[in-house]
């Protein structure tokens, strides 16, 4: 058998695979509204059309008044629409620490941590609402060739998820931790940079890479939320 035959036949279980992933039912997204078991749900707002991003801010909140945050564990969202086709219950829980120890560790930097009913304090609740898998190696062997290494980077410049790996969708919600009043919640759907290789190996590998990077967003966004102008 040639060379040219053998990455024939590789590059044909990719795209067979990719589109199984694609066409099946079972990734389903939801696309028209906030995931209808949050607390928040009702107040959330789309960010953009078809995208799956919502976000409330309390307008009546004095944000600058918190100087403390509580991270509660991570939670696996239990709504009628979760998204957790082929995940199961050990690893959905796993990942819903991971995004909270991230956030925990991160949110560490710039706010003190208190008690869950502190006064000035963000009580921040995270669940995790659904998970899309990685496919392990092959989404790996997609970047290391050099049309694939070029096809990532073009993707990671234009903020397009990478080929064959997965996704979480998570919400936020911060609350006052005296009074239970709604501050703030967002719902996310985030995926690692397309040129993030080592997030391609598994689909822990995807979750704790897009809990990194939504910890440190979070961290920034607080710091903004809660300076004084």
């Amino acid at each position: 058998m040639t060379i040219y035959s053998v990455n024939k036949m590789f590059l044909t279980s990719v795209l067979a695979i990719g589109g199984l992933a694609i066409a099946s039912p079972s990734f389903a997204q939801t696309r028209d509204h906030a995931p209808v078991g949050l607390q928040s749900a009702p107040e959330l707002t789309q960010d953009q059309a078809d995208k799956e991003n919502w976000t409330y801010i309390n307008p009546n909140a004095v944000l600058t008044k918190y100087k403390n945050v509580n991270v509660e564990p991570g939670v696996v969202y239990q709504g009628p629409d979760a998204q957790f086709d082929g995940v199961s219950d050990v690893d959905r829980a796993q990942y819903a620490m991971i995004l909270s120890n991230a956030l925990h560790a991160e949110i560490g930097k710039s706010f003190p941590t208190a008690a869950r009913t502190a006064p000035n304090t963000i009580r921040v609740h995270v669940d995790l609402i659904g998970v899309k898998n990685t496919v392990g190696g092959v989404a790996t062997a997609t970047r290391v060739t050099p049309i694939g290494f070029g096809l990532s980077a073009l993707k990671s410049i234009t903020g397009r998820q990478g080929s064959l790996t997965g996704s979480v969708l998570f919400s936020v919600q911060g609350y006052d931790a005296k009074t239970g009043e709604l501050l703030f919640a967002a719902v996310r759907r985030r995926a690692p940079d397309a040129l993030d290789i080592p997030a391609t190996l598994s689909t822990t590998d995807t979750v704790k890479a897009v809990a990194r990077d939504f910890a440190v967003t979070a961290r920034q966004r607080l710091e903004q939320m809660t300076v004084a102008p």
